[in-house]
């Protein structure tokens, strides 16, 4: 039979440790917590939007997200990092068909339409998948 290694430990050794491991658990929500305070609302969702077009796996319900032009210009910046122009964006809604798809007048933005994500992503597959 083969030996087995055993740790012991004192009942302060194990608090001290216990405790020790909730302070990092700790201080790494508190991090991504701050992290998350200091995004913009529509950080939030480009971000949302670049992992949904990575993995569509990663949303469970698509439809039940929205993003207006201002974030899809952003999805893919130009060399400089600037977010694509307004008139990139004209031509990508009309040779995609986006500009048909069902859209929203943006909660935020009052004007400002939106579009779901899952329209976006079959807007963006389209438009690239041409461009390749």
């Amino acid at each position: 039979m083969e030996a087995l290694r055993a740790l012991v430990l004192t009942d302060t050794q194990l608090r001290d440790m216990l405790a020790e491991a909730a302070k990092q658990g700790a201080a790494l929500a508190v991090a991504e917590l701050r992290a998350q305070l200091h995004q913009t609302p529509d950080d939030g969702v480009l971000q949302k939007l670049r992992t949904y077009l990575a993995d569509p796996a990663s949303l469970a319900n698509p439809h039940d997200h929205w993003a207006h032009s201002g974030i899809i210009r952003q999805i893919e910046a130009m060399s400089r990092g600037k977010p694509k122009s307004t008139a990139w964006f004209m031509k990508f809604q009309r040779e995609t068909g986006l500009s048909e798809c069902f859209n929203r007048p943006s909660p935020a933005y009052g004007r400002r339409r939106e579009w779901s994500f899952f329209d976006i992503r079959l807007a963006w597959d389209t438009y690239y998948r041409r461009r390749r």
